[in-house]
């Protein structure tokens, strides 16, 4: 115990030689606060922590107006730049009467400011001059600024040279980096709403949807608490609220996504506005809110816009198992199935998967309330008929009655055809093939000019083997009657 404490007394003393020897070297006399006559020296600390924190020495502020004056130099070329295009002011010596001619073509095409930065963006060695008029400007501000904090001149003219930075990246498809420069901007400036939507909308565009969400929630809030003389603008209010609900469904968020939207929808100011959200709400909840999968089905119909046929039937066969609903799959088995009875020459498997879409449209004996249910009906009977017809050219008529015998089972647009075909077949049946005539006749809409007409020819000769002369007359009268 003893030899514990001497050894720490020992230290201790150590440690105190050693401090007390360094001390003329490593400590210095601590400089006298300078007392200006008739103050005291609180008074002279306070006012030197507040100036601290506020302005820099004479020395330190005549440094930074320095390299501001660097900086607005290289930022006035810019100006002066952008200005010659949007036709604001000419200077002859800004560029030669040459480039003058050559940016008036190309820029007569449009009047918007936007449109000019995009031409501009085409013209690589302009571009590139601008942006880098513009990346000296940023280096020379930003030391300015890191000298003299609270100088509002060079706060501005950084601002400037910002919100021209995030053009020119935003233009290149930089969004990442134009998000940063953004995100500098609004750390200067942050009262301007337009601001944090650029940023929102750069940040969808790179794909962080979390920080776009935040961003136009910002762009919200700030719109909201600055509008001072009037209410807040119900259609900005539209606007911010329909994005939010758009970088919701980029992220794969259908609930938030939804909700979002519906709220938009009552800040709707216009049929189109209107027509968005509504459009935007179906296709989110085209298969239940599976969002995956109603990107998919965009990539299937651009597929068959592009008629890249065996692909689109690739994407169709890969996203049905990821599908959740009826409908969803209803739509995707019937695009698939036409694909492949009318292109691919697979008829056996494009009718037996439309037969299946059949059974699921006619589930427990009743058809189903789906959308574009006809259609598919349509299709189905269409594709009955034409194997009907194949059948009968390999003269199998037992098959093509079979065909047609659940063509008619059903009705769909040109089910009369299925009709005046199962008359033929049944001709020697005078009773049948009156029944089944009757029935092509009222659906005679579905027929052509050609087989209206044969088919008042069947049915006079039909009724005239069946000794029902008075309906042979009738029949034949319209027979006639086609024929002028």
């Amino acid at each position: 115990m003893q030899s514990n404490f001497k050894i720490n007394c020992l230290i201790i003393c150590l440690l105190l030689s050693l401090t007390i020897g360094c001390a003329p070297f490593g400590n210095k006399t601590r400089p006298r606060v300078h007392i200006p006559p008739g103050l005291d020296s609180t008074t002279v600390v306070v006012s030197s922590r507040m100036a601290d924190g506020n302005f820099v020495s004479s020395r330190h502020e005549k440094e930074a107006n320095e390299l501001t004056g660097f900086g607005k130099q290289n930022l006035a070329r810019v100006d002066e730049f952008w200005a010659y295009l949007e036709l604001s002011v000419k200077k002859e010596t800004a560029i030669s009467e040459n480039e003058k001619q050559q940016f008036d073509r190309e820029f007569t095409q449009g009047a918007q400011a936007l449109k000019y930065w995009k031409s501009l963006a085409k013209n690589e060695q302009a571009a590139k001059a601008a942006l880098e008029q513009c990346l000296i400007a940023q280096h020379h501000l930003e030391q300015a600024l890191r000298i003299n904090p609270f100088d509002k001149n060079s706060r501005m003219l950084l601002s400037v040279t910002y919100y021209y930075l995030q053009h020119h990246f935003g233009l290149q498809g930089n969004h990442a980096k134009a998000a940063e420069i953004l995100e500098r901007l609004i750390r200067i400036e942050m009262g301007e709403h337009e601001l944090f939507r650029l940023l929102g909308e750069n940040y969808l565009a790179a794909e962080k949807y979390d920080l776009a969400l935040n961003s136009f929630n910002k762009a919200l809030n700030v719109m909201i608490k600055t509008s001072f003389d009037a209410p807040p603008d119900t259609t900005m209010i539209f606007h911010y609220t329909y994005a939010m609900g758009d970088a919701y469904a980029r992220g794969y968020d259908a609930a938030n996504a939804v909700e979002t939207l519906k709220i938009a929808e009552g800040f709707a100011r216009s049929q189109q506005e209107l027509s968005d959200v509504d459009s935007y709400l179906k296709w989110i909840q085209w298969d239940s809110g599976n969002i995956q999968a109603s990107e998919i089905w965009d990539e299937v119909l651009a597929l068959e816009t592009s008629k890249e046929y065996p692909e689109m039937a690739d994407a169709c066969k890969n996203l049905l198992p990821i599908l959740t609903t009826t409908n969803a799959r209803i739509s995707v088995m019937h695009k698939l199935a036409v694909i492949e009875f009318e292109v691919l020459g697979e008829k056996e498997i494009g009718i037996e998967r439309m037969h299946k879409v059949y059974e699921a449209l006619s589930g427990n004996g009743q058809q189903l309330d789906i959308p574009g249910i006809r259609s598919y009906l349509d299709t189905y009977g269409a594709m009955l008929y034409r194997l009907g017809i194949d059948a009968l050219e390999r003269d199998d008529k037992k098959e093509a009655l079979a065909y047609y015998n659940k063509a008619v089972s059903f009705e769909w647009d040109q089910v009369a055809k299925a009709y005046y075909e199962i008359m033929s077949l049944l001709w020697n049946n005078s009773e049948k093939a009156i029944s089944y005539g009757e029935k092509a006749l009222a659906y005679h809409d579905g027929l052509s000019e050609q087989q209206y007409c044969n088919l008042m020819s069947r049915m006079t000769r039909a009724h005239k083997s069946a000794g029902q002369y008075d309906q042979a007359r009738m029949y034949f009268n319209k027979w006639k009657q086609c024929q002028e």
